[in-house]
């Protein structure tokens, strides 16, 4: 009978001890990367792009990118130019389907892209070309040493990620 009292203190502690390490793991903070990038085209075009990334240990579980094109006033009187480059931007992300909203102001169009499973993202492939008008160049090419192109599901460290994003002239934090 004195065996039995014995028994339950070891087995009371070692599930308090499973208990423990269990709320450890489930409470683990996943680490968080913000980077931006803006660009100035001729005519004083801007694009800015914001990413935030998710890691969980060492691939990347989530990105929201938000690319802001702002036109100057000359370009913004009438609705065309907008409408025109917003028509382009939805060809070339119509593979992302709900992923992708967008939203048109007086000089700007806002698309966000969120992301959580395996889709591919393209940061820095948008160029504009200023002649007599303003033509938006947006590079697709997966295989381009010109664009940034990362997937949910990547290897990556957030110290890695953020070094491959401050090359191609980002500012991390």
């Amino acid at each position: 009978m004195s065996t039995r009292k014995s028994m339950k203190l070891p087995i009371v502690l070692a599930f308090l001890f499973i208990i423990i390490i269990v709320y450890l793991f489930a409470t683990i903070k996943q680490s968080h990367v913000t980077c931006d990038k803006t660009n100035t085209f001729d005519s004083n075009i801007r694009l800015q792009e914001h990413i935030d990334t998710t890691f969980d240990g060492k691939k990347i579980t989530s990105m929201d990118v938000t690319k802001t094109i702002i036109l100057p006033e000359k370009y913004t009187r009438d609705n065309s130019r907008l409408n025109s480059i917003q028509f382009a931007l939805e060809k070339t992300l119509n593979y992302l389907g709900k992923h992708v909203t967008y939203s048109v102001r007086d000089d700007r169009i806002i698309t966000r892209i969120q992301v959580d499973k395996n889709q591919l993202i393209l940061l820095d492939n948008i160029e504009f070309i200023v002649n007599d008008d303003i033509e938006i160049k947006i590079n697709s090419n997966t295989k381009s040493s010109d664009v940034i192109l990362l997937k949910v599901g990547d290897n990556y460290t957030d110290g890695e990620f953020m070094k491959r994003l401050k090359n191609n002239g980002y500012t991390c934090k």
